[in-house]
């Protein structure tokens, strides 16, 4: 599956190129905001239980090991809860690859509804080089089950682990940073497309950016419309 068509459902009616970008990981109990810019709410599952079952499509950021699935995707069935994504962190810097196949597996054996994103963090911040080959074997993996490969937005080796992802036709998001270094990895991800300039291309390929900053996100973001 290209990063074409797996973004296409952000793309139908969309006001603008920046739809549904901001995942909302404010506290659990604040007000939703209302701007298309927001895409989905972003709970850690230690949270699920207090979640109100009539809110939109969920972000579960998940507290423990990566392969820990199971006990979320089965909590948000029982109570009703919309699963739109997990979020998942690869702990195991020495063997990130064995660390994802272990997702991987996981996912199998526990799996989310059709459609749920599955954002997998890499450890993308340890300096301005990139991935080695253990980042690389692991995006190989990440690739295998169509992962979403989560970058942090204010990693210094943001652009190399950008390439090597594009390189992969992985898509991504990004965590954490502010809203100026995340519309400028989008920016950055069209110019390694081949397309500088345009932030539609680039959007093909970040899909979303999650931060608990969320109106002056939207702000932001109005301000480029």
């Amino acid at each position: 599956m290209t990063p074409d068509t797996r973004v296409a459902a952000w793309q139908v009616g969309a006001v603008s190129t920046w739809d549904g970008f901001v995942d909302d990981l404010r506290p659990a109990g604040s007000a939703p905001l209302d701007s298309p810019y927001v895409g989905l709410r972003a709970v850690h599952d230690t949270s699920l239980p207090d979640v109100d079952p009539g809110r939109a499509g969920l972000r579960v950021v998940l507290t423990g090991g990566a392969a820990q699935v199971a006990g979320p995707v089965a909590l948000c069935e029982r109570r009703g809860l919309a699963l739109g994504a997990l979020d998942t962190t690869l702990r195991d810097p020495v063997d990130p690859a064995g660390n994802a196949r272990r997702v991987g597996a996981a996912l199998a054996d526990s799996p989310p509804p059709d459609g749920t994103r599955v954002h997998v963090r890499v450890p993308a911040d340890s300096g301005p080089s990139g991935p080695s080959g253990p980042g690389l074997a692991a995006l190989d993996e990440l690739s295998m089950i169509e992962a979403v490969v989560a970058l942090p937005a204010d990693a210094p080796s943001l652009e190399p682990w950008l390439d090597a992802a594009l390189d992969r036709e992985l898509t991504v998001s990004l965590v954490g940073g502010t809203v100026g270094q995340a519309v400028d990895a989008v920016r950055v991800a069209a110019r390694l497309w081949g397309d500088p300039g345009d932030v539609a291309v680039g959007r093909r390929f970040v899909v979303s950016w999650l931060t608990d900053d969320t109106a002056a996100a939207v702000a932001h973001l109005e301000g480029l419309a």
